[in-house]
């Protein structure tokens, strides 16, 4: 019984994973969310970093902004596919009719984005090093692991944002799977040190997991203080918070009628 029931669960996460597969492979220009627009952000950083003479570990801080950002895209936007692209279909009325719940979606959808989000990283990574001098395994293989994990926790926090604003507005909030990303890369220190920015945006960039990655990261080239485990505390309450809330999300449009209009 146990292991049915182990296998019934994989299968739920599976599912979603699979779904995202099935219809990406079906559109060709997903494959320039994967090597053309990170290949242009990263040479982009890169080539300003020689035009600016800036030394090693200031092209290591700017080069793990453009891979952080970059990735970031990629794996949230593979979470939010996961209604998006119902939504687009007019059949977001069918995923809610199977037996499944907001942790297959998310955590299904997001496998899908971490292997998709993997594949732009060891691009990136192996470009970067051959073009630019960065070497992403300074310091061992575990600091980039948990920078990844950071990462990826938070384009699962934004995909859950996404999914949740489909299900109260509808159509309109799809705009979120692209404009959210931007006020992360505002706020989380992308480019620049938190510290440049005004104080009551600095208390913004301080409750923003990615910030504190980043600083981690960072801190193998550039040394200084960091807080992982904040990050870490902000990325788990975040996450099931997020949980908790597109479960309700999901109730409330079945009680509203809006994932029938959704659907028409």
């Amino acid at each position: 019984m146990f292991s049915l029931n182990w296998q019934g669960e994989l299968n739920r996460y599976l599912a979603s994973a699979y779904k995202n597969w099935v219809i990406t492979k079906r559109n060709a220009f997903t494959l320039f969310e994967i090597f053309f627009w990170p290949l242009v952000s990263l040479l982009s950083i890169g080539l300003l970093t020689r035009f600016l003479m800036v030394d090693e570990s200031m092209v290591s801080f700017l080069i793990v902004g453009s891979i952080a950002l970059t990735i970031l895209q990629v794996a949230q936007l593979d979470v939010a596919y996961v209604l998006l692209f119902d939504m687009w279909s007019k059949s977001i009325k069918n995923t809610f009719i199977a037996p499944v719940h907001s942790w297959h979606l998310i955590f299904g959808s997001l496998l899908f984005g971490i292997m998709r989000g993997s594949v732009v990283f060891a691009i990136l990574a192996s470009v970067s090093f051959y073009l630019f001098g960065f070497k992403f395994q300074t310091g061992g293989l575990i600091p980039p692991l948990i920078f990844l994990i950071g990462v990826f926790a938070m384009a699962a926090i934004i995909g859950i944002v996404v999914c949740i604003s489909i299900l109260i507005f509808g159509q309109k909030a799809d705009v979120a799977a692209w404009s959210l990303s931007g006020l992360i890369l505002l706020f989380s220190g992308i480019y620049y040190p938190v510290d440049v920015l005004p104080a009551f945006l600095q208390s913004v960039s301080r409750a923003i997991p990615l910030t504190y990655f980043l600083e981690y990261y960072r801190s193998v080239f550039i040394p200084g203080p960091h807080h992982l485990i904040v990050g870490l505390s902000l990325a788990a309450l975040y996450l099931l918070l997020g949980l908790i809330l597109f479960d309700r999300a999901i109730n409330r449009a079945r009680r509203t009628g809006i994932l029938l209009r959704l659907s028409e």
